[in-house]
């Protein structure tokens, strides 16, 4: 009888070292969710080619003409959501994977009140330039033509990426994976085993990229219960086809369960799919990640990985507290209860 007290003892000791450790987190970001500025501009340029295309700016000022000037700027990565370092420097050293020397900008354009310009910029690449990624921003500078400072109501950059085909190093590793909690849609949080305000609403994983080429990996996860059941398949762990730049650590989010909404956008409707109450019940689940990536005609990787996570309620831990509590009280009654009844068989005999 002793063993069984302490064995219940110890269940409750676990129980409530679960309890104190929920708070913790595994990792923890902060920032956007991912490379949200748009528009963006994605190229296959072969070496020794040149691509034209086009920019359209917009004036939403119905009174003053708009003087844009365009010039190319390097960036890089803020933290592992994708946010854009912009390098706004005149005379900064160029990055490794810059796109300046191959592109040319029209300069500075004047926009008429109202209207939409559209202008030209081509990218060039050398015939002897090494396969890879590379990629740089548009940026808009923005003014009326006798020299007052405006503001555009977008986002001010176009990120351009340069895809130059043939053999690249593509290394891309896991750094974790798991259910991720987010107080702000994704863009912020962290991973957790244990889930204990609500049913987790995101699956995510990171990669860190250690290649010369930037990546954007697919596959699917699924999600079984603690019955081997599958509940759940995520057919596109990568909807936004967000992208781990060159030296990065990059998170992606993906919802157990989504639902179109319509939003508003620089003043148009548009639909996009939006994170709702994944409806998972209370218990145990496993969730497994088949990722894959590569590009340029290189040999397509894998990457797999299995995590599993609980979904505990508060009130089912005090269900388990209260109902152990119970045990324990009835367990110690019935041995009192045994013990008194052997005692007086005991003084019967005498």
């Amino acid at each position: 009888m002793k063993r069984l007290l302490s064995y219940i003892s110890a269940a409750l000791v676990v129980l409530f070292s679960v309890m104190a450790a929920v708070p913790a987190s595994a990792q923890t970001s902060s920032g956007s969710s991912g490379l949200s500025i748009n528009p963006r501009k994605n190229y296959v340029i072969e070496p020794g080619k040149t691509i034209t295309d086009k920019l359209t700016i917009g004036n939403l000022d119905q009174k003053a003409d708009l003087s844009v000037t365009l010039r190319m700027i390097d960036f890089s990565f803020t933290d592992q959501t994708g946010t854009p370092k912009l390098y706004l420097g005149q005379n900064l050293e160029q990055t490794t994977w810059s796109l300046k020397p191959f592109t040319k900008l029209p300069g500075t354009i004047v926009v008429p009140k109202g209207q939409s310009r559209t202008v030209e910029y081509t990218i060039s690449i050398p015939a002897n330039q090494g396969a890879g990624s590379y990629y740089s921003a548009i940026q808009y500078q923005t003014g009326t033509p006798n020299g007052d400072n405006v503001n555009l109501s977008a986002s001010g950059v176009t990120l351009a990426f340069v895809s130059v085909p043939g053999v690249v190093n593509e290394d891309m590793n896991l750094v974790k994976f798991g259910a991720w909690e987010s107080p702000n849609d994704g863009a912020t949080g962290s991973y957790r085993f244990i889930s204990t305000n609500s049913a987790p609403k995101y699956l995510a994983f990171t990669l860190k990229n250690n290649g010369n080429v930037a990546e954007s990996p697919a596959g699917t996860i699924v999600l079984k219960n603690i019955f081997g059941k599958q509940v759940k398949t995520i057919e596109n762990i990568n909807p936004n086809n967000s992208l781990a730049l060159i030296g990065q650590t990059r998170l992606f989010t993906s919802c157990i369960k989504s639902a179109k909404e319509n939003v508003d956008f620089q003043g148009s409707s548009t639909t996009k799919n939006t994170c709702v109450k994944s409806e998972l019940k209370p218990g145990r689940y496993t969730a497994e990640l088949n990722a894959y990536y590569g590009q340029n005609g290189n040999k397509t990787k894998e990457i797999t990985a299995v995590a599993t996570f609980w979904y505990l309620p508060w009130w089912l831990i005090i269900v388990i507290v209260v109902a152990l509590a119970a045990l324990i009280g009835f367990v110690w009654w019935l041995v009192r209860k045994i013990r008194g009844a052997s005692k007086k068989r005991r003084t019967g005999r005498r």
